[in-house]
């Protein structure tokens, strides 16, 4: 029988973004693929911490999120290998993802937002920086890029593979950057994926995990 101080942790954990949730999560152990050509995002597969993705024309779209992921249900291992086509619309660029996130996080009112996992971003800033970061990605980046810029329309084809802290991100199939973490975030609070967004026009498609 639970004691009424653990049923108050339980209920506030709940209140604050779904964290009574996130621990029924269920680990990933064999390949992930999401098409979404079923046309809707299913309650039971995405958490979004904002009203603002939806699926068109068999992909992904969202724009807007301000920082407000869109969360896998799924517990994702360390060694994992993530991969998705993604385009932007506009010049803005601004494609980006969280990989080893804690499941809930969102920005607050304010807007502001430290990650809770890496964040993946490319053509960041109105489309003028690339970045490899450690939850915060203005003051904690492992690896960054200022020259490749998003080009509008065009649906590049992403890869992260992530081992023991080494996350090496391919473009196109193509080595983009590369970065190493000596203290690396995975396992309990950090098991979680998540496309993000701040207000670009951004689609996502034909997303696969495969455990390493």
């Amino acid at each position: 029988m639970r004691t009424p101080n653990v049923i108050v942790c339980l209920a506030a954990s709940c209140l604050l973004g779904g964290g009574c949730l996130m621990g029924k999560d269920p680990k990933l152990k064999e390949p992930f693929f999401e098409n979404f050509d079923s046309g809707r995002l299913d309650p039971q597969v995405w958490r979004a911490t904002l009203d603002v993705y939806e699926v068109r024309d068999g992909a992904l779209y969202v724009e807007g999120a301000k920082k407000h992921p869109l969360w896998l249900l799924k517990r994702i291992p360390c060694d994992v290998k993530i991969d998705f086509t993604a385009w932007s619309e506009t010049s803005e660029g601004d494609i980006e993802v969280e990989v080893f996130g804690d499941g809930r996080s969102s920005a607050d009112e304010e807007g502001g937002y430290v990650g809770s996992g890496y964040i993946v971003k490319f053509g960041g800033w109105n489309n003028k920086t690339s970045v490899i970061a450690r939850r915060d990605e203005t003051e904690a980046r492992l690896r960054e890029d200022d020259e490749r810029r998003v080009e509008a329309g065009r649906r590049y084809q992403w890869s992260i593979r992530v081992r023991g802290g080494t996350i090496d991100w391919y473009l196109d199939g193509k080595p983009f950057l590369h970065a190493e973490d000596q203290d690396p975030l995975c396992g309990p609070g950090n098991d979680h994926f998540a496309f993000d967004n701040w207000s670009s026009k951004v689609h996502f498609d034909d997303l696969s995990i495969v455990p390493l």
